[in-house]
């Protein structure tokens, strides 16, 4: 009975702590540290916890298993935000979640039909998979303007493809003043000014913010100078996505699982 409990305290407290920092990402595009700071040990007291209450049933293997999800969740998350594909806060909300959940609750696998051992990366799996979707709305809105002859990469004819692709799944062109005070948008261009040719402009694979804060102001003066419309990408509150995937893994399993086996099933 207390097993029962502590998973489904687990379950619980990582669910109000996904729906507490969504609603902080919704409404300002940053989540305050304390709610990590209180999520991740939460979740190893109540793990804890549950390892010695349960302790004659709990193999060593087991062990091993939940150390295994939450340093391989950690690396992935650590990958993902270095290479700028994460925020810190998606990070940060993908390791604490390996801490509190690190393997699929057992009371869960019962009811779902696929589903990946390490529960994070279901998640994970699962948060993708959503937000992927705004991907072909980016795409059926930049072709609409393809047919309304809009030159989209005027001034920009010298990039690569891969770079016109990337911009072409991932953002929209955007009038320069609605990036002015705004954090809902990053820039998927970056400037340089150049002699006798004033501000040059290039296409940028992520839009991962400079860490340098010089430069950033640099780019947001130079920004300035322009006129017309730049190449952004939404400020994706992707914890969103983190929050829907989790309730989806919990409800449904692990969706990638679910339609490789639709796909290759008579």
């Amino acid at each position: 009975m207390m097993n029962e409990v502590l998973e489904a305290s687990r379950v619980l407290l990582s669910l109000f702590f996904l729906v507490l920092s969504s609603w902080q990402d919704l409404k300002k595009r940053e989540v305050s540290n304390k709610v990590w700071a209180t999520y991740g040990p939460a979740g190893l007291v109540l793990l804890i916890m549950q390892y010695f209450f349960n302790s004659s049933s709990v193999r060593e293997g087991d062990i091993i298993l939940w150390f295994a999800s939450i340093g391989l969740t950690t690396v992935i998350a650590l990958v993902l935000f270095y290479t700028g594909f994460f925020g810190g806060a998606d990070s940060k909300a993908l390791i604490c979640l390996a801490i509190a959940l690190p393997v699929y609750p057992s009371s869960i696998m019962k009811h779902v039909t696929t589903y990946v051992f390490f529960f994070p990366l279901a998640v994970l799996v699962n948060s993708v998979l959503g937000a992927s979707l705004l991907t072909i709305v980016i795409v059926c809105y930049n072709l609409s303007q393809v047919l309304r002859r809009e030159k989209l990469f005027e001034g920009l004819e010298n990039e690569s493809f891969l770079s016109k692709a990337v911009a072409f799944a991932t953002g929209f062109k955007v009038r320069t003043e609605k990036m002015k005070g705004s954090s809902f948008y990053f820039l998927l261009e970056q400037f340089s000014k150049e002699e006798n040719k004033g501000v040059v402009r290039r296409l940028k694979l992520t839009p991962r913010l400079d860490d340098d804060p010089q430069k950033e102001a640099q780019q947001k003066e130079l920004l300035n100078e322009l006129n017309g419309k730049i190449w952004v990408t939404p400020g994706l509150p992707f914890l969103v996505f983190v929050t829907a995937g989790f309730v989806a893994a919990l409800v449904a399993g692990d969706f990638t699982s679910w339609l490789i086996l639709r796909i290759v099933s008579p």
